[in-house]
């Protein structure tokens, strides 16, 4: 299966933005222009509740805006790819595991991480 997320990220002006302070005694405005994401997943369904999904994302975009002035620089750039899977261990429980690193990274998201998950489910039906 494969399915996919697009999301747009929108942010409000700071106009106290590091202002008042011992070092800037006037005040700063800051602005950031939207973050645009998209996130992908193909998965694989072993049998009921065991799956496994490739992950990857990517996002672009939130220049930043000193008092006006844009920084091209604050441009952002990166994605993440990735891993997850989910194995049931009772007719509610699963635990889930996954794991990513950055790939194209500009600012932040260098990293790799590793989580695990124990899930339970109220809903639905348990086969």
């Amino acid at each position: 299966m494969l399915d996919g997320y697009l999301a747009v990220s929108f942010f409000t002006t700071n106009p106290e933005f590091f202002s008042h302070n011992a070092s800037f005694s006037g005040t700063n405005s800051q602005s950031q222009k939207p973050i645009g994401a998209f996130e992908g997943h193909l998965s694989y369904d072993v049998k009921q509740r065991l799956w496994f999904s490739l992950d990857g994302n990517f996002w672009f975009g939130g220049t930043t805006s000193l008092n006006g002035v844009q920084n091209p620089a604050s441009r952002q750039i990166s994605s993440r790819i990735g891993g997850t899977g989910s194995v049931p261990i009772t007719k509610n429980q699963s635990l889930k595991f996954s794991y990513s690193k950055g790939i194209h990274v500009r600012y932040g998201g260098n990293y790799k991480n590793f989580s695990a998950a124990w899930q339970y489910s109220w809903l639905g039906r348990p086969n």
